[in-house]
Formats: C-alpha cells, sequence, structure tokens
C-alpha cells in the first residue's frame, strides 16, 4: 500500500484540478477525477495504467479515517483533495451492490453522451427493416423504415443527503461517517433500480405491447401451473412476437412462493428446482434466463411482499436507461467541513424499446 504522502505526489496535477471543481461547490467523479479520465479532462491528464493501479488498491483497502485524520489544517498538505475520491468509492461500492440498472438494460447511456436534459431515441418499428432479393449487380430495392420515438428525460434530479452532524466531524467519529456514506450509496443504487423497473413494467414507451398478465393465484407466481399467468406463457409470448426472453427479474418473494417449487422436470418432479435451492442456495440461472434479484418498492409492493412483479424479457431489446452525474456530491467543497451539509445526487431516466420483448406478471 502506498502513504498518503506518496498518492498525494502521484496524483499531483489531478489532484489539483479535484480542487479548481470543489471550488464551485461539488464533486462530479465523471466529470473530473483523480485517474484524469473524466469528459472534463484531456487526455494528457490521464495517469499511467500502473500508478491507477497502486493508487486505486489503496484507496480501496485504506478506511476513510485515514484521509480524514490526515486531511485537516495540521495533516499532510494536498491530501484533503483525495478525500472525495475515496468517498465516491465507499458510495459507489454500496451503490453497486443494490444497483440492478445495467443488469436490465441495453446499455446504461453514460454522461459524456448526453448532450442536454433530453435525449430523442428512434426506434424502429418491428418488422419494418425486410430483406429483398436483388439481381446480381444491380441497385438495391429502397424501402421507408418506419420509427417511433422514445425520449429519455434528465431534467428532473433525486438525491439524498449524508445525515453527518457536525458532532461526528468534531469528535472524530470516522467509522460512523464512513457508515452513513454506505448507506446514502446503497439507497441510491436501490432508487435507481426502482426508477428502472418502473419503466419497464409499464413498458409503454417503445413499440409495440407488453405481454403477460395476471398470475391468478392471489399473491403468488408459478414456473409452470398458474392459474392465468405464469413464467412459461411469457416465455412462449415473447417467443412468439420473435424475442428469446434471456433475462429474468424477480423478487426474492416471489421465489419462494412459489417459482422455486413449480419448476420442476415434469409433473411427476416438482420439486426438483426447488432441492437444487435448498442444497445449494439462490440460483443465478433459471431455464438458460439470468435472475436479477430486486426487492424494491414496485416490485413488492413497497416491502409488504404482495403483489409481487416478474418480469420476463429479452434485455437486448427490452430497456435503454441513461444516467447524468451518477453520485454527484452537492454542496460541497470543503473535503471535511462540509460533509456535514453535502448530498449525493444523481439523474437517470429509462425507456422501453421494444414492449413485446418483455412479458409481466402482476400477482393477483
Amino acid at each position: 500500500m502506498l502513504s498518503i504522502t506518496e498518492m498525494r505526489d502521484k496524483t499531483e496535477k489531478t489532484s489539483t484540478q479535484i480542487k479548481e471543481t470543489l471550488e464551485h461547490g461539488y464533486f462530479d467523479y465523471q466529470a473530473v477525477n483523480l485517474w484524469g479520465t473524466g469528459y472534463n479532462q484531456s487526455p494528457e491528464d490521464r495517469l499511467k495504467p500502473a500508478v491507477v493501479k497502486e493508487v486505486w488498491d489503496t484507496i480501496k483497502s485504506a478506511p476513510l479515517r485515514e484521509f480524514l485524520a490526515k486531511s485537516g489544517t495540521t495533516g499532510i498538505a494536498g491530501a484533503a483533495y483525495l478525500v472525495p475520491t475515496k468517498i465516491y468509492q465507499i458510495m459507489y461500492d454500496s451503490a453497486v451492490e443494490a444497483d440492478i440498472v445495467s443488469d436490465i438494460s441495453i446499455a446504461v447511456i453514460p454522461s459524456e453522451q448526453i448532450s442536454g436534459t433530453t435525449m430523442n431515441v428512434d426506434i424502429a418499428v418491428d418488422d419494418s427493416y425486410k430483406p429483398k432479393k436483388h439481381s446480381s449487380g444491380g441497385a438495391m430495392p429502397t424501402e421507408t423504415i418506419k420509427t417511433t420515438q422514445a425520449t429519455l428525460d434528465f431534467s428532473t434530479p433525486w438525491g439524498i443527503n449524508f445525515k453527518i452532524a457536525n458532532d461526528l466531524i468534531e469528535d472524530a467519529q470516522f467509522d460512523v461517517i464512513e457508515m452513513h456514506l454506505r448507506n446514502a450509496g446503497r439507497e441510491m443504487g436501490e432508487y435507481a433500480s426502482n426508477e428502472a423497473l418502473t419503466v419497464l413494467i409499464a413498458g409503454s414507451d417503445g413499440d409495440g405491447t407488453q405481454n403477460g398478465g395476471a398470475s391468478g393465484d392471489g399473491d403468488e407466481t408459478h414456473f409452470e401451473g398458474a392459474s392465468t399467468t405464469d413464467i412459461v406463457d411469457c416465455l412462449r409470448e415473447n417467443q412468439l412476437d420473435g424475442f428469446i426472453s434471456d433475462t429474468i427479474a424477480m423478487t426474492h418473494e416471489a421465489a419462494l412462493h412459489s417459482i422455486f417449487a413449480s419448476a420442476g422436470i415434469d409433473a411427476a418432479q416438482p420439486a426438483m428446482f426447488w432441492d437444487k435451492f435448498v442444497a445449494e442456495g439462490w440460483p443465478t440461472q433459471i431455464a438458460g434466463m439470468n435472475i436479477v434479484y430486486s426487492d424494491v418498492d414496485v416490485m413488492n409492493d413497497s416491502g409488504a411482499g404482495t403483489s409481487c412483479e416478474t418480469l420476463v424479457f429479452d434485455k437486448d431489446y427490452a430497456l435503454l436507461s441513461g444516467r447524468k452525474r451518477w453520485l454527484r456530491i452537492e454542496n460541497y467543497s470543503d473535503p471535511i467541513r462540509d460533509l456535514v451539509g453535502a448530498t449525493v445526487t444523481a439523474r437517470q431516466d429509462s425507456v422501453t424499446i421494444y414492449n413485446d420483448a418483455c412479458a409481466n406478471i402482476t400477482e393477483s
């Protein structure tokens, strides 16, 4: 591990750029970061990969107290500008644990590719592209491609404050401060997931009509054998629309009641998948589909565990997401003192592309 002094010396140029950003009252990792890869930084600012690895490994392994304790007025000059990167790392790692947006989206468009507060996405109407025969050497037949359009809107930010009080700073309760930062990151990841899943459940932006329907079995979801709609039904409906489902998003509650128990090889052996779950733990695949677990509010009736949603979809065609200012720290100029009033914010939106690439089961 590097010392604080060594990290400061190896990142002197980019630390100065972070200092200049903080003078405007915020820290945006995507715009300016310690590695020189931000969209407001030039290629000449980039640190060598070996240096990045050394510094990044140290930042991840060293606790926040190491940075805060050595960044005060009696500490190491310039060390304070390493603190924002450590804070971002804490929040990012916690957010990733709860953030499933990239797991359910075709792509997550980054800040540098989003020029304004809105972004229009042209979607070719299904079956618009039709190959046509033509004679060798002859002109290709012309065809007008029908399109529809969806709009990603990033005009409304959302965020959360760190809930860090003055006494935590004054009494050097650095481990408690780190706990608050981890909680903030986790909440941001869950909120982002809830926002994206809300759009995917609605299935109303793009081309086509979403498949699926009610389970017909009260607060219960079946792999097969539901009174109305089960996962096998969803697979068939998506396939008939030309989409082979490769991802399923479900709550742990729906998995237990009763997707796993109804996913046997045949009617005579209904509990085989359940037995495997009991022996090996939460599975990551079912019927060749990647399982994405999420227990956010929109998926399980705000934690009640009722009216659960289950989504069966083709990840390459169902949902597109974009993010601006992800985990941006606002109201923040002093790397230590201003943690008291700082907030973490983000801008994100999602749109469905082909609605019929997804089937949704609602427990009812």
